[in-house]
């Protein structure tokens, strides 16, 4: 299987055209107004008009109520949402109810030492999972986590997100084979996205990937 990729924060045009140079399999916008790489639905409409068709656009979200997550899926036309708040499987479901037109919602699950895999691998309310780093708050940071802690998780399901960079983005792929692999901070510079850092980044997992074929 060959790890996907998706490139995630994006808020400029510059951006845009950084990954529709390097065509990662997903991007994502960020609807969490405490973040910095918060981007407004009408903004990141905009901005989707502009991606390349093939990359599929996820939209991240946090403790936001579903008719709210389902008006902004139709604004920007977002193919994927990714929660990562304290949603759960009624959520998921009522989500799933009232907005026919995601294809799938992937859930965030921050890691520690006390994760119980078997509670994630049992669970059917989510596609897959954005396994992150566990903070204080939403969200990873940019800090990385030990991927030994997710021992057999069905790697179909699995999204590895936290600190990947091009320093350790070849084990955490080779190793693990994850589903997909979720990139921010590792692919930025001073807090912005780099078009070379993106691009370097997507090659390096597919290279990876196709090591593991």
């Amino acid at each position: 299987m060959e790890t996907k990729i998706k490139i995630c924060g994006l808020f400029r045009p510059e951006d845009i055209e950084a990954v529709n140079e390097a065509e990662p399999d997903f991007v994502g916008f960020v609807f969490y107004p405490k973040s910095r790489r918060y981007v407004s639905p009408e903004k990141a409409a905009e901005l989707r008009r502009n991606l390349k068709p093939a990359i599929k656009n996820v939209g991240v979200f946090v403790n936001l109520p579903v008719e709210q997550v389902c008006d902004i899926v139709r604004i920007v036309q977002l193919d994927i949402v990714q929660l990562h708040g304290d949603e759960d499987s009624e959520y998921i479901t009522a989500l799933r109810d009232k907005c026919a037109e995601i294809s799938e919602i992937w859930k965030a699950v921050r890691v520690n030492e006390n994760l119980n895999l078997a509670d994630v691998n049992k669970s059917a309310s989510a596609d897959r999972f954005v396994f992150d780093a566990y903070v204080e708050g939403y969200g990873g940071f940019g800090k990385s986590f030990d991927f030994r802690l997710l021992g057999n998780i069905d790697s179909e399901r699995t999204i590895l997100a936290g600190g990947l960079t091009s320093e350790n983005i070849g084990s955490a792929v080779t190793d693990y084979a994850p589903y997909a692999v979720d990139l921010s901070s590792g692919a930025e510079t001073d807090g912005l996205k780099d078009r070379d850092k993106i691009i370097d980044l997507v090659n390096r997992v597919r290279s990876c990937s196709k090591m593991n074929r």
